[in-house]
């Protein structure tokens, strides 16, 4: 093909250079090719969404709109980290890391407990109720765009942080009463569930990445304001849900008498709090591994590869655990959760041993991957079972503070990995630590009762 030249003059009287116009060209059939392979991957995803009565039940719209919400979070994630991780040292990096754990997670745990309560008193209904946590989430992360436009200003950044924090939680514990009441025939909630996962981790994969690019160009503000539009539209498809997501009549008479029904939560079935208990340990284990992770690989490097490629190699493993926990939580959806979490919790302290006695590629590779799919298989049980065990009329407060208690126990772990030493032997030997007396409690043995035993018959001798 011969290249195309433009041999004008210049005011200066110098020549243009040849322009090689195919290379132009071939640069524009790359990108539509790009849309269009884009645009065909969505048009099956959708079809695999509407599989099994999804599409009739009203289902397959809300995994849609929590697959965008979730790459909003994934957006704001993504300028958050960029600014108080990577954009520091790693003495400022901690510092920040625990400013934020403490500004956002303080009000947090006060807040949260209220939310199950304020959520069951709602008389418009839940479509209304997501749309609220959506529009109110694009309207902070354009206030992060503007914090973080001018340098942080923590005074703004934190505040506005909480806010998208406590929408987000608050769009979680309507978005889990609802899935039992769209579920279609067929089809069990940990499958119903296990749908919600895959989407919310392929969905922010892909906006991760685009968050990364956009700010590369054009800054975090304007990454932030793409986070934004993600939530609006996430907004508007919660008003094409169908009315049976805000129960029905008898749905809404019973959420006027929550405040009786939040009595009653005292009273958890036993089955509940196992599975919360595995839950958060396991959540636990996920706070921890993410944030000692990233400080312990910015100090040592995996095999060799660089501080990103470590780092790299972490975020993946998590991401490969997600949805292989999703998809194997999936196939054991008859299995009891208080069956399930015991060999859960065994293998993710199997995993961590290893990653304190053989600190490498292989052991952060395998723990990453097994921690995760470990939590996320645990998650979907619990879920299920407070779907299951929990009246309706008090199962938004089920899930607020299951909900809370699984926040608070990933910024417990992520706390102490935070404050420890950047030496894998001593961190991860400490998260195993923690991962045994959570086994030894899922197998019924009481860690309090036989410390204060020991410590008894220590003083006696």
């Amino acid at each position: 093909m011969a290249v195309e030249t433009d041999e004008r003059d210049r005011p200066d009287g110098r020549r243009y250079p040849p322009v090689d116009e195919s290379a132009g060209r071939l640069f524009v059939h790359f990108l539509v090719s790009l849309v269009r392979g884009f645009a065909r991957e969505v048009r099956r995803l959708r079809r695999w969404n509407r599989r099994g009565g999804a599409g009739r039940s009203g289902l397959a719209g809300l995994v849609e709109l929590h697959a965008l919400q979730a790459a909003g979070d994934a957006v704001v994630a993504v300028a958050l980290a960029g600014t108080i991780f990577f954009g520091a040292s790693t003495s400022q990096a901690r510092g920040r890391v625990a400013l934020y754990l403490l500004i956002t997670m303080a009000p947090f745990a006060v807040v949260a407990p209220l939310l199950g309560p304020m959520l069951d008193r709602f008389a418009h209904g839940r479509r209304f109720a997501l749309a609220v946590t959506m529009i109110a989430r694009a309207v902070l992360a354009v206030a992060l765009g503007h914090a973080l436009g001018g340098g942080i200003d923590e005074l703004a950044l934190f505040p506005a942080a909480l806010g998208v924090l406590v929408a987000g939680k608050a769009y979680s514990i309507c978005r889990s009463s609802a899935v039992p009441r769209l579920l279609p025939d067929g089809m069990t909630l940990v499958q119903a569930n296990s749908r919600l996962t895959v989407a919310a981790v392929v969905s922010p994969a892909v906006a991760g990445l685009i968050a990364v690019g956009l700010t590369k160009a054009f800054g975090h503000q304007m990454s932030l304001r793409f986070g934004a539009a993600l939530y609006v539209l996430a907004a508007a498809l919660s008003a094409r849900l169908p009315r049976t997501a805000d129960g029905g009549r008898a749905t809404r008479a019973a959420e006027h008498s929550a405040g009786r029904g939040l009595l009653r939560l005292t009273n958890v079935h036993a089955d509940v709090g196992d599975a919360l208990r595995a839950t958060a340990a396991l959540r636990w284990l996920s706070g921890f591994l993410l944030l000692y992770g990233a400080f312990v690989l910015r100090h040592h490097r995996l095999s060799g590869l660089s501080h990103n490629l470590s780092l790299a190699v972490l975020a993946v493993g998590i991401g490969v655990g997600n949805l292989l926990g999703t998809t194997v939580g999936a196939r054991m959806a008859g299995r009891p959760t208080k069956y399930i979490a015991p060999p859960l919790l065994m293998t993710s302290l199997v995993v961590t041993l290893f990653a304190a006695l053989d600190f490498g590629l292989v052991s952060v590779t395998v723990l990453a991957v097994v921690s995760s799919a470990t939590a996320a298989m645990a998650k979907l049980g619990l879920d299920a079972t407070i779907q299951q065990r929990v009246d309706d009329d008090v199962r938004t407060s089920s899930f607020a503070r299951s909900e809370a208690t699984l926040q608070l126990a990933w910024v417990a772990g992520g706390a102490v990995g935070i404050v420890l030493p950047t030496e894998p032997i001593v961190g991860f030997l400490m998260a195993s630590v923690v991962m045994a007396a959570a086994v030894a409690n899922a197998y019924g043995v009481k860690v309090t009762p036989l410390v204060r035993r020991t410590m008894v018959r220590a003083r006696a001798r």
